[in-house]
């Protein structure tokens, strides 16, 4: 399995150019990339044609990067035609480079009875681009323990909605963290999902996290095995389902905190967020190494 990582984690926090980020990750070692199509500063969605896809792809080429999947802008109004466009050129943008998966966001509802319709109405509209271009969109789940506003969060969830749509260009990412955060069983949602399974998004947190009057869930993205989640059954449930895809990691650590600001004289302070790029490269060398690891145990790395 190739050990993969989101390009967001660069160009997000340093220097805003994916083929630089390319470059970045594959020197780490990583043989694959989650390309981050979601961010504002991503040329490749901003241009109309594709001379920046293009470096893109060259220098994948270039670097020996698989382009496995990419994550797509995303909304919470499904009227939003600024992200209906964006979303739009973002699947031409995968069918350009050959990326498969493109990961969607749901719309969240007032009520439960409202998130099949409202989500099958509003996919449905990008099903001939879809199946113009042969990309996938890969539904993930999202939500917490508490958010009554989100209904896909389960195994059962996404597969009903995927079921719904009865088209080979509708899969489902599974988001570890997301589901840590749901106290949900990965080894079970996995192999639930089964062959409807896309893609993945790997990183840690812990809950529950209990304070004092309250239980909350933050959705940290740490490095895997910084959390509680139990990558065991994580793995074994890809292995059990027959998985083919990457082992795609998706971090924001140490750049995602949930501390509480610290207001000093009026100000708010936050000398220390975000960290310096040399301890971001160290950590980024670190989070390789985890991925490896975690691949060479269960017999699944790939040289």
């Amino acid at each position: 399995m190739k050990l993969s990582v989101v390009s967001g984690g660069y160009t997000r926090f340093f220097i805003p150019d994916t083929c630089e980020a390319l470059k970045y990750f594959a020197n780490l070692g990583y043989q694959a990339i989650d390309l981050s199509l979601d961010g504002p500063y991503e040329k490749a969605t901003k241009e109309t044609g594709f001379e920046y896809t293009k470096q893109i792809q060259k220098t994948a080429k270039e670097c020996n990067l698989l382009l496995y999947q990419a994550h797509a802008p995303a909304s919470t109004d499904p009227n939003n035609q600024d992200i209906i466009k964006a979303i739009s050129r973002s699947i031409e943008v995968c069918g350009f480079l050959g990326i498969e998966n493109l990961v969607v966001h749901t719309i969240p509802t007032e009520t439960k009875e409202e998130a099949i319709p409202v989500n099958v109405a509003y996919f449905s509209q990008f099903i001939p681009l879809l199946e113009k271009t042969g990309v996938n969109f890969c539904i993930e789940n999202l939500g917490n323990f508490n958010d009554i506003h989100h209904y896909f969060k389960t195994a059962d969830a996404l597969n009903e909605l995927v079921d719904n749509f009865n088209h080979k260009n509708f899969k489902i990412c599974w988001d570890t963290g997301h589901g840590n955060l749901t106290n949900l069983d990965q080894y079970e949602n996995v192999t639930k999902i089964g062959s409807r399974l896309g893609c993945v998004h790997v990183h840690d947190n812990y809950y529950p996290i209990f304070v004092p009057g309250e239980q909350y869930a933050f959705d940290g993205h740490n490095f895997p095995l910084f959390g509680n989640i139990n990558f065991d059954a994580f793995i074994q449930a890809l292995i059990d389902i027959g998985y083919k895809g990457t082992f795609n990691l998706e971090t924001d650590t140490p750049n995602r905190r949930g501390h509480r600001d610290f207001v000093y004289k009026g100000e708010v302070t936050l000398k220390l967020k975000p960290i310096p790029f040399e301890i971001r490269e160290k950590s980024d060398e670190l989070l390789f190494t985890i991925g490896k690891y975690m691949l060479q145990r269960y017999n699944l790395w790939e040289e």
